[in-house]
């Protein structure tokens, strides 16, 4: 189980919000403070990850155990977030992420052969596993700008993830006489839904061409380990979720 370059996912991101603080002193405040914002962001889970799911199923009167190598790539993500100042420059809001991705799962097995011990007839094939990760975000928002064409801010907290991922559960295959091969044939799974608790850290920089209305772009990284269980015929599993957002879209300030 692997996540693409955490640690310079994590780099990057400090490197974004180091370079915003050293800008502030070229903002001038021309406006008292925003009392509260939304934001409508789409764009892309920037990170892929993956991870390996043992299966075991009966085939010609024997156990086999086979190797399902999941792999989840870049995919779109959905966010509204809402947030309200609680003083000078801070304040509390929570936001709502939406990623769904048709994964992929590359399943590889020995098959034993009808008449003979010991020879087993490799068997490989490519199936979809979809997975689907809807993030609850608790924020605390410090405002590095707030003008009447810009505001900026960084955030962090605690993030609760709800998790879908289809597993594998087991492998059908074609062969005929004299045996010698075998062949992949379909992959019938499950789907296993859990909930984690993790964290996010990020940024937003919004310019309004209105006194309510602007653009804006987001940098947010969030990360949770969700405990799959053992069921039916996979063993149990920890596996990534969250990673990279990057992304755009409305901004409206109050």
């Amino acid at each position: 189980m692997t996540c693409t370059q955490p640690g310079s996912l994590r780099i990057g991101v400090a490197g974004m919000l180091a370079t915003a603080l050293l800008a502030l002193p070229m903002f001038v405040r021309a406006q008292p403070p925003s009392r509260g914002f939304l934001y409508i962001t789409g764009g892309a889970q920037a990170t892929s990850t993956d991870f390996s799911d043992p299966v075991i199923f009966v085939a010609n009167a024997e156990s086999v155990s086979a190797s399902v190598d999941h792999t989840v790539d870049i995919g779109p993500f959905v966010d509204v977030s809402a947030g309200v100042l609680v003083a000078s420059r801070f304040a509390v809001g929570a936001g709502v992420t939406h990623f769904t991705q048709d994964g992929e799962a590359v399943v590889r097995a020995g098959i034993p052969h009808p008449f003979f011990f010991d020879r087993d007839r490799p068997i490989e094939g490519t199936t979809t596993a979809p997975r689907t990760e809807v993030a609850v975000h608790l924020q605390a928002h410090w405002l590095l700008a707030d003008s009447d064409t810009l505001l900026v801010t960084i955030f962090g907290g605690p993030s609760l993830f709800k998790f879908e991922q289809d597993r594998v559960q087991e492998v059908s295959f074609q062969d005929a006489f004299p045996f010698e091969t075998a062949t992949f044939g379909t992959a019938s799974k499950m789907t296993q839904s859990e909930s984690a608790v993790g964290f996010h850290v990020g940024a937003d920089v919004a310019a309004f061409f209105s006194t309510h209305i602007g653009v804006g772009g987001l940098v947010r990284f969030s990360q949770a380990m969700v405990d799959l269980p053992s069921s039916g015929n996979n063993d149990a599993q920890t596996v990534d979720a969250g990673g990279l957002h990057v992304g755009g879209g409305l901004r409206i300030r109050f």
